[in-house]
């Protein structure tokens, strides 16, 4: 693991330990970062992360009996700053969907049926059109616009952009032919990246210009920029996702991890998770330290690295977001069914830092960098 990426997530976690809970007699400590820093600050954070979080234990710990599970409160009570909730249903929008956060109080919505993209105030309830964009997909933010991709029938693919503010969208004219299907796309300072699901990470200029592809991420795929990593998402005889990583900027590359007998292993920019040989559910991070066992199996990976649905055991009203950084659980309010509980929401490694879903007549909008 790279300095940079010990620095990334020291940050992230040193953020998380000035709320962290302590965790009461019995109960193992929970996660902390790999720090340069030797000795006695390095046994302050993890001293400092000790957490409760029901399932998820440290594998071979020994201790007394643990109490009964407390229940997860509300996940708008439990992050009050990062949770909003929106009418499903919008005066001239009968159906929308959340995309992306434009910014801290403003959400861009897309209606697939009339093909056109708005933006809507949280602390208003007002909405705007901000264009119409037929056959779009992929949307980012970034420098003031709003950037999209199209894929022809030949699998060419094209972009396109129009400011936050409004107006007529515009191609933003590439050199050099893409051919594939589009995965994710984000803004880089005053250029655009973009992967492809077949895998390779490409560039280009924001105000058009040469697409350039990113040397040695002919595999890559964009994780969190400048992070790129492969082999992709779905892979064949149970190979590891996202193992090799890259600084797309930087050129610094790592391997992750992975032990023998170990199955359906994905990685984020700092994390992993899998399963052992005995079917038991691990998360650690890259370089193979601070491994825990998950009381579930995230299928996507983790949200930003540290967040994933879990179901706590005694409760009634359905799964919660569970934050592995500080071991804080919100309940989501998604309904039981017949057949055991439906998590309908589940965080994944490429999904950015909106979570978003349908409640009732509601949509629950999470912004996950808002968590601290």
């Amino acid at each position: 693991m790279s300095t940079d990426l010990e620095d990334d997530l020291s940050r992230v976690l040193a953020r998380a330990a000035e709320g962290a809970p302590q965790a009461p007699p019995g109960f193992p400590g929970r996660i902390a970062a790999r720090s340069r820093r030797r000795g006695t600050r390095a046994r302050a954070l993890v001293a400092a992360l000790a957490m409760v979080v029901a399932g998820v234990t440290v594998r071979g710990t020994v201790g007394a009996e643990p109490a009964p599970a407390k229940l997860p409160e509300p996940v708008e009570t439990v992050w009050p700053d990062a949770v909003w909730k929106i009418p499903r249903q919008l005066p001239d929008l009968p159906e929308f969907r959340p995309v992306s956060f434009i910014d801290d109080r403003t959400v861009l919505l897309w209606t697939e049926r009339t093909d056109a993209i708005h933006a809507y105030d949280l602390g208003t309830g007002r909405t705007r059109k901000i264009a119409d964009v037929p056959s779009a997909y992929a949307f980012t933010v970034g420098a003031g616009r709003i950037v999209w991709q199209t894929v022809d029938r030949n699998e060419r693919t094209r972009f396109w952009s129009v400011p936050i503010s409004g107006g007529k969208p515009a191609a933003i004219h590439t050199v050099g032919t893409v051919k594939g299907r589009g995965e994710k796309l984000t803004v880089a300072g005053d250029r655009v990246a973009f992967s492809l699901v077949e895998g390779g990470v490409f560039t280009f200029p924001l105000r058009g210009g040469r697409v350039t592809p990113v040397a040695g991420a002919e595999r890559h795929h964009i994780l969190r920029w400048p992070w790129v990593a492969a082999p992709g998402e779905y892979t064949q005889d149970r190979e590891p996702s996202f193992r090799e990583l890259l600084d797309a900027e930087t050129g610094r590359a790592s391997t992750a991890v992975v032990r023998p007998g170990e199955r359906y292993v994905r990685c984020g920019v700092t994390t992993c998770v899998g399963l052992r040989p005995d079917d038991t559910r691990f998360y650690r991070l890259r370089d193979g330290s601070r491994e825990r066992d998950l009381p579930v199996s995230p299928v996507l990976g983790l949200g930003d690295d540290r967040f994933m649905a879990v179901d706590p055991p005694g409760s009634a009203g359905g799964p919660a977001l569970l934050d592995l950084a500080t071991g804080k659980q919100g309940e989501l309010g998604l309904p039981s069914s017949d057949e055991g509980r439906m998590i309908g929401v589940e965080p994944g490694i490429l999904d950015g830092g909106l979570v978003s879903y349908a409640l009732n007549d509601q949509y629950v909008l999470i912004d996950l960098a808002r968590i601290r």
